[in-house]
């Protein structure tokens, strides 16, 4: 089973990163294939006292939200991973919490994949030394990921998604 974790993409932290409004719009467009192909879609939210709640454009698109205080979502998140092997990744920031929770998810035994577009630090030099220092995980743009999820252009949704990524 394919899941799609949104990390932190939270009202007061979003704006600082570096490429909020890409950010943003990709993270949407992934979404939107993610819930066109019936993926299930959870999130993090870190400490929304401070850092605000998930941006309500994504709401529509999030089965479940998960408060959490720990870089890492692993264990806020545990329980709702049962029966899922490839884990989506999409979220801030890229050297703190989405690096930590790919450790996590890696060292119990989850397949990971960040989407590259979907994933932001404050400074990009931070989100290129999380990638650089992340093994066993895989780092692939938008719309690779979403031809992969296809498999073919017969699928029902090729056309949908097609459509989204142009």
């Amino acid at each position: 089973m394919n899941l799609v974790l949104v990390i932190d993409i939270q009202e007061r932290l979003t704006p600082v990163m570096s490429d909020a409004e890409e950010l943003v719009a990709n993270s949407l467009k992934f979404l939107q294939i993610a819930k066109e192909l019936g993926l299930r879609v959870i999130a993090t939210e870190q400490y929304t006292k401070g850092l605000g709640e998930t941006l309500k454009s994504l709401d529509s698109f999030i089965d479940e939200k998960f408060q959490k205080m720990k870089f890492s979502a692993y264990s806020a998140i545990k329980d709702e991973l049962k029966g899922a092997q490839n884990i989506y990744i999409i979220g801030i920031e890229a050297h703190i919490c989405v690096y930590q929770t790919a450790l996590d998810l890696i060292k119990n035994g989850y397949n990971v994949t960040l989407i590259d577009e979907c994933i932001s630090s404050r400074d990009p030099k931070n989100k290129a030394l999380a990638y650089a220092n992340l093994k066993d995980v895989k780092v692939k743009p938008l719309e690779m990921v979403a031809f992969e999820l296809l498999q073919t252009a017969h699928h029902p949704s090729f056309k949908t998604i097609s459509k989204l990524i142009k």
